[in-house]
């Protein structure tokens, strides 16, 4: 009895093709390492909750959280009351959406985003009523009664 033929006649020309997938990071403090660091979005809860499921880069911790927020600018300028204004420090933390006073500037603005220096420092970008938006340091040690001694 002859034997079958295992083998197909057809043959495969096409290489399978690599999908490369784009996730996107943002800069947020991961609450399992205790550490600011890069965030992968992973992926949406629901938009209901409006809460996003990010993986940190270091420790591969998981974690709801909610998206960080832009705020307008034509919503920052509006309603700025120089009574509510924290006066401006370099030694002070600010918020997003924190309304402050500069001295120097004799100007009133609000906090729009936070962002790391090249040299590890922390930096807010304030959108001001008359000076536009600048680009201010925070959170700063060192002592500040005699000028700025770093």
């Amino acid at each position: 009895m002859p034997k079958k033929s295992t083998k197909s006649q057809e043959s495969v020309t096409e290489q399978p093709v690599a999908k490369v997938a784009r996730t996107k990071h943002v800069t947020r403090h991961c609450v399992y390492c205790g550490k600011e660091s890069k965030m992968a979005i992973v992926g949406e809860m629901n938009p209901a909750n409006s809460k996003i499921w990010y993986k940190c880069t270091r420790c591969r911790h998981m974690s709801l959280l909610e998206p960080l927020q832009k705020i307008s600018m034509e919503a920052t300028l509006l309603n700025i009351d120089i009574g509510k204004c924290t006066p401006y420090k370099p030694e002070l933390v600010y918020a997003i959406g924190q309304m402050i006073f500069h001295n120097d500037l004799n100007d009133a603005g609000r906090v729009m985003s936070k962002q790391k220096t090249s040299n590890g420092g922390n930096a807010i970008i304030v959108a001001f009523k008359n000076s536009g938006q600048k680009i201010l340091v925070e959170n700063i040690r060192g002592n500040f009664s005699d000028g700025y001694n770093f």
